[in-house]
């Protein structure tokens, strides 16, 4: 685990609150616009894990506010929510969802899923925690488990790594560290790993090209 990673871990276990407060206002700002993502997100939810049967088990890493499981959920599927900071653990556990803290990098999957979703994490991981994160999952997934994760594309920045605080959406008052990955060094790694690459999209951004998006199947 870097310590890049481990001082954002340190600001997002103290600062929960306020990334939760912050999103919040963001979307109140245009309701309509924060409607169609959550849209488009729920349906590439549905369609991604469409191939899995009702009651499977997702394991979602990062659940923040536990939206995501919370649809996840909706579906049929039986979801385990977590994330690390105790302000993002409430949040999903008042929604009833099965939650628990854990850390990709440090702790160890104790069962094994037929789908995981890992939606905007991997902007805080450095090339071999992102690395460490796709074995990981790869070993926790059932044969023909789905694995559903974004980073952020490099080829828009002039950088491959950054500390950030944002003045609007996701405000919390520190910086954290932010990496950003080229499409050949992810297939690259996901390659390495085993994975099958299942579908690929990019979205977002003024051009429909901020995120790197995959589907992949083990």
């Amino acid at each position: 685990m870097s310590i890049e990673n481990k001082k954002t871990l340190a600001v997002y276990d103290k600062a929960a609150h306020l990334y939760l407060k912050s999103s919040i206002e963001h979307d109140n700002l245009d309701p309509e616009k924060a409607q169609r993502k959550r849209e488009k997100l729920e349906n590439l939810i549905k369609s991604s894990f469409s191939s899995l049967p009702t009651n499977s088990k997702i394991f979602e890493i990062g659940s923040a506010d536990g939206a995501n499981s919370k649809f996840i959920q909706s579906l049929g599927f039986t979801v385990t929510a977590s994330d690390i900071a105790d302000d993002f653990i409430n949040a999903t556990k008042s929604q009833g969802l099965h939650t628990i803290k854990f850390n990709i990098l440090e702790d160890d999957f104790s069962e094994e899923y037929s789908g995981i979703f890992c939606w905007r994490v991997l902007v805080h991981f450095t090339k071999d925690d992102a690395l460490t994160l796709l074995q990981k999952v790869y070993n926790a997934l059932n044969n023909n488990g789905i694995f559903v994760f974004n980073a952020i594309n490099r080829d828009l920045k002039n950088t491959d790594e950054e500390w950030v605080d944002f003045e609007g959406e996701y405000h919390m008052g520190v910086e954290r560290y932010y990496s950003y990955f080229r499409k050949e060094e992810l297939d690259s790694m996901i390659d390495k790993i085993g994975f099958k690459i299942h579908n690929f999209f990019k979205q977002g951004g003024d051009n429909n090209d901020k995120w790197l998006v995959y589907v992949l199947k083990k």
